[in-house]
């Protein structure tokens, strides 16, 4: 396989496809997508030449489980069910859909069970040495982006909602105007966001960082008519109302 392996984690969980995002950063060789949606799911993999799909037990709007329905498209694409739920609860659905693996989801630490098992499920050489990864490693990833986050985002209350993740594979412009746009209702078109936003500061504070250089734990934090955005040196994007527009 010349092209990076593609793999689609669909969670509905913004904080779970963060750290899935953090574990896979180890793979150089692996292009990681996400949805937040089963319908978003489908597009992508429609859109995208997956080649595993990682999903927790999300259903689409007319009540298909989205295992089944990708499973009718694609015939041969590996899945990984990946939930809370036990297995008595999802046994019928994962059969019915042919799922290739199942890991409960009962910690940031399954992750690295995930990596090994996708490891396992693709049968490809190339691919199976992109995935060559140990346990430690992810842990190791997972914990130091649970630090930085922390860190960057020490004054943040409780006031501000976790709305986005920049992972670096798309211009941040973008993904920035696709959150504000989600988050507030409003026209990044109508209204230039760029007006708004300290590109060199962004880019200071993304910039890329060379091995065992630790990434500073800061934010940048800009306005945006009635909304307010910080986004974080991990790459988090929050939200919330401004202070004015919280009031009752």
């Amino acid at each position: 396989m010349n092209r990076p392996l593609k793999v689609l984690h669909v969670d509905d969980d913004p904080e779970m496809l963060a750290l899935s995002a953090a574990a896979f950063r180890q793979l150089d060789a692996v292009s990681f997508l996400t949805a937040e949606t089963a319908t978003e799911a489908l597009d992508v993999i429609a859109a995208e030449s997956v080649d595993c799909v990682v999903s927790d037990s999300l259903v689409l709007p007319n009540g298909v489980p989205l295992v089944k329905a990708v499973r009718q498209e694609h015939a041969d694409i590996p899945i990984l069910l990946f939930t809370a739920k036990e297995w008595p609860e999802v046994a019928d659905v994962a059969s019915t859909a042919g799922v290739t693996e199942y890991v409960q989801k009962a910690g940031p630490g399954d992750l690295a069970t995930v990596l090994q098992r996708v490891r396992g499920i693709v049968d490809d050489d190339s691919a199976d040495s992109a995935l060559a990864v140990g346990a430690s490693a992810v842990t190791q990833a997972l914990e130091d982006h649970a630090d930085a986050a922390a860190e960057a985002t020490f004054g943040l209350d409780d006031n501000w909602e976790l709305v986005g993740q920049w992972f670096g594979d798309e211009e941040l412009g973008i993904v920035i105007v696709e959150v504000v746009e989600s988050y507030g209702g409003l026209s990044a078109i109508e209204t230039p966001l760029y007006e708004y936003i300290d590109t060199d500061a962004l880019e200071e504070l993304l910039r890329p960082v060379v091995e065992d250089e630790e990434r500073p734990g800061i934010e940048v934090r800009f306005p945006y008519e009635d909304v307010q955005v910080a986004v974080t040196s991990t790459g988090d994007i929050f939200a919330r109302p401004t202070p004015e527009h919280t009031l009752s």
